[in-house]
């Protein structure tokens, strides 16, 4: 198949939703960024809010999505790209002011983003750690009795926030609904909050509802693309077969969110279809802080991982008509890199 009739399969097959994000402009991006606005997704229920929803589209987070054996030191970097990318884009779309603007770190993985030291100047950070007292890898239940708040650190002269900025990845919200629950009950409500992260479009959802409840506008920033969310309340693929429901059921069920076109046709290429977006996204990462001491993540645990998960996918998509040789290669090429990687590390 040609490049074009590899796009319109992969589009019909998963029903990825190209039409709803609408280009806007954003000064000094550069020529390899592009933001996006999602509205009128068949997606997102439209009876629900979701508050302002982008998708921002850089090279940086691109190659993030698309090769889990970008860890350590290289992940750093590449994140600070896309963070930066992300600050100039939330400056001009919400006039944002960093005198009256917070960050908040749901530990261990979101200072990973790296959105702290793209902001130009100090602003204040919350750190809370929620923790999953029963889920493991690649299985998260959508029960709130599941998580706990295990740490909580507010500065003590934050009394008034207008903007609070949470990069972090949002699957089904959990996580961050619990995180910003704590501190909203601490007297600490701010006025808008702004996401930034790989979003699953059940976080949105989830979150749009918290924030209405208590009168908060929500704005959202995607990495790439707004992801649907697999069967184990995980994985987060652009599109792709979702595996955990073939584990537990046998059957091939097809995942495709919403993407601008043009993101979907660069990142096809190099997209190994199914495959989550951020993976072990804290365990990616060299120095992570739980809250009690800094700690190594276990970057060959992921990276093997994601050797196993590459080749599970592997077998499921093979023979399916929109499986062809531009998948086959991505997935060879970053089964060799990420092979490479777990080989300088053991």
């Amino acid at each position: 198949m040609t490049g074009v009739d590899i796009l319109d399969t992969i589009v019909r097959e998963f029903q990825v939703d190209t039409k709803s994000a609408e280009r806007v402009h954003v000064e000094g991006l550069g020529a390899d960024a592009n933001v996006y606005r999602v509205e009128g997704s068949n997606l997102i229920p439209q009876s629900l809010c979701a508050g302002e929803t982008y998708i921002i589209d850089t090279l940086a987070g691109g190659l993030i999505a698309c090769h889990p054996h970008i860890v350590g030191e290289e992940l750093k970097a590449l994140s600070l790209e896309a963070a930066q990318g992300f600050v100039k884009a939330a400056e001009q779309i919400c006039s944002l002011d960093f005198e009256e603007t917070a960050l908040m770190h749901i530990l261990r993985a979101g200072a990973g983003y790296m959105v702290a030291e793209a902001i130009p100047g100090h602003v204040p950070v919350i750190t809370i750690r929620t923790e999953y007292v029963e889920d493991g890898y690649r299985d998260h239940s959508d029960d709130p009795r599941s998580l706990k708040v295990s740490y909580r650190n507010i500065p003590q002269d934050l009394k008034r926030v207008k903007t609070l900025i949470v990069p972090d990845t949002y699957a089904t919200g959990r996580s961050a609904e619990a995180a910003l629950l704590d501190v909203l009950l601490s007297g600490l409500v701010p006025e808008r909050i702004i996401l930034y992260g790989f979003i699953a479009i059940p976080a949105l959802v989830r979150l749009g509802a918290l924030c209405i409840r208590h009168e908060i506008s929500l704005v959202s920033f995607a990495v790439c693309d707004v992801t649907q969310l697999a069967h184990n309340n995980y994985d987060m693929p652009i599109y792709g077969l979702d595996e955990s429901y073939h584990g537990v059921t046998g059957e091939a069920r097809k995942l495709g969110g919403i993407i601008a076109l043009e993101t979907l046709r660069k990142l096809i290429p190099s997209y190994v279809p199914g495959l989550d977006q951020p993976g072990d996204w804290s365990e990616r990462q060299t120095r992570l802080f739980s809250g009690v001491r800094e700690e190594d993540g276990n970057i060959v645990g992921h990276l093997e991982k994601s050797v196993a998960l590459i080749e599970r996918l592997r077998i499921m998509s093979a023979g399916q008509p929109w499986y062809g040789e531009a998948q086959e290669t991505a997935a060879q090429r970053e089964l060799e890199a990420l092979r490479l990687e777990l080989a300088g590390r053991r």
